[in-house]
C-alpha cells in the first residue's frame, strides 16, 4: 500500500504540530490568575498552565489527573502530589472534623 508516500507531503506539517504540542506556551502565565506557570496537565483539555495554588484547585475534584512541571528548561513528569495536592477522602472531600 501507499499510506507512507501519502504522508510524506505532509510530514512537516505534522512535526509542527507535534513540536506545538511541546513547547511551553508564551507567556508561560496561569490561565486562571496569571501568576507564573509551574504545572501544565497534560489531561485537561488545551493542555493548560497553571501555578501551583491554581493546580491544586483544579484539580480537588480531578486527583486522577497527569501533571508535568516547568524545570526551566521543559516540562517534566511531575505529579499533582508534588504540587501539594491533598486528598481527603472522607468528610465530603474536606478536613476531619
Amino acid at each position: 500500500n501507499s499510506y507512507l508516500q501519502q504522508w510524506l507531503p505532509h510530514q512537516w506539517h505534522y512535526l509542527a504540530i507535534l513540536l506545538d504540542m511541546e513547547a511551553p506556551p508564551e507567556p508561560r502565565d496561569c490561565i486562571l490568575c496569571g501568576a507564573d506557570g509551574i504545572f501544565q496537565c497534560t489531561e485537561c483539555a488545551h493542555r493548560p498552565v497553571f501555578c501551583t495554588m491554581c493546580c491544586q484547585a483544579e484539580h480537588k475534584c480531578r486527583p486522577f489527573h497527569r501533571v508535568e512541571q516547568w524545570n526551566g528548561t521543559f516540562f517534566e513528569e511531575s505529579s499533582l502530589q508534588l504540587a501539594g495536592l491533598v486528598l481527603h477522602v472522607g468528610h465530603g472531600g474536606k478536613h476531619c472534623p
